[in-house]
């Protein structure tokens, strides 16, 4: 029964991406493609708007978001929640990076990250080249691990 509750194993390193278009916090429409430019992006999957897991997971890319731009490196949140929930805890928490409705758990099925049969984000941190190759995923990672990533 704790299989249903943990995420299988997360895509392989090297594995190219498709592009995805998503509603931000804002109400607006954010793509991976977006973000070609940039050296990299890191996707943060995380469950919930209360967990203090995924609340420190936030937390920690935030105060790292200034560090993580000055090299190169765009930060997106995908979460299943809803929209609404989304809105008001990037408002609470002052998240700089956009904060995406992943409805029906679309990405995080495609990422390994969802948990209990695709109804709820899991948690999972995946670093991405500009070319949307995966470089690094984990079900953890601080962003000084991510950085590390980028500068290897």
């Amino acid at each position: 029964m704790l299989n249903l509750l943990l995420p299988p194993k997360l895509l392989p390193i090297g594995q190219t991406v498709p592009d995805f278009r998503l509603l931000d916090q804002q109400g607006g429409l954010v793509s991976l493609s977006d973000f070609n430019h940039k050296r990299g992006v890191v996707l943060l999957f995380f469950a919930s708007d209360w967990l203090q897991a995924d609340l420190a997971l936030l937390r920690d890319y935030k105060e790292a978001y200034a560090a993580l731009g000055q090299a190169g490196i765009e930060v997106l949140a995908l979460s299943s929640i809803n929209w609404e929930n989304l809105f008001h805890l990037a408002r609470r928490l002052e998240l700089p990076f956009p904060v995406l409705f992943d409805q029906c758990c679309w990405q995080a099925t495609f990422y390994h990250a969802a948990w209990v049969n695709k109804f709820v984000t899991g948690r999972a941190v995946y670093a991405l080249d500009n070319q949307q190759r995966v470089l690094w995923a984990r079900t953890k990672a601080s962003p000084n691990d991510l950085l590390a990533v980028f500068n290897s």
